[in-house]
């Protein structure tokens, strides 16, 4: 007759004070996330007319991309970098975020993350319309 096999279970609490640590630390992050991405929508929208509101906009999309970094949440990274290209649009410079816009684009594809590629479609629709206005402005002049 053979032996029943006997299971032994080493209680690691070293390790599972680890796991819920980072458990913790993950919900957290995400919740800094979510009042980082309301913030962030309220400055972008004002920075359509005000300067500062743009800069401030940026200047959370920085601190989203930290954290999300932090996630390691590739596709949440990708998203930060539109926000930021976006505030980068509002303040009129393009060379930057018309590389952003481009690289997260293929980077969406090759994903195959459709929220992904839509968004970086809406950023560069208002790339090119806030282009236009630019060289609309100076052609006046």
């Amino acid at each position: 007759m053979e032996k029943p096999l006997k299971l032994v279970i080493h209680r690691n609490y070293g390790w599972n004070e680890r796991i819920t640590q980072m458990t913790l630390e993950t919900r957290e992050l995400d919740y800094a996330m979510s009042w980082l991405s309301t913030l962030g929508g309220a400055f972008s929208a004002l920075g359509e007319e005000f300067q500062h509101c743009a800069q401030m906009a940026g200047k959370i999309s920085i601190k989203q991309f930290q954290l999300a970094l932090r996630l390691g949440n590739p596709l949440l990274v990708a998203r930060c970098k539109l926000y930021a290209a976006l505030s980068l649009i509002q303040q009129n410079y393009f060379k930057i975020p018309k590389r952003m816009i481009k690289d997260t684009y293929k980077f969406a594809v090759a994903q195959k993350d459709i929220r992904l590629q839509n968004m970086c479609k809406g950023v560069w629709a208002k790339f090119e319309y806030c282009y236009k206005q630019k060289k609309l402005k100076y052609k006046k002049y």
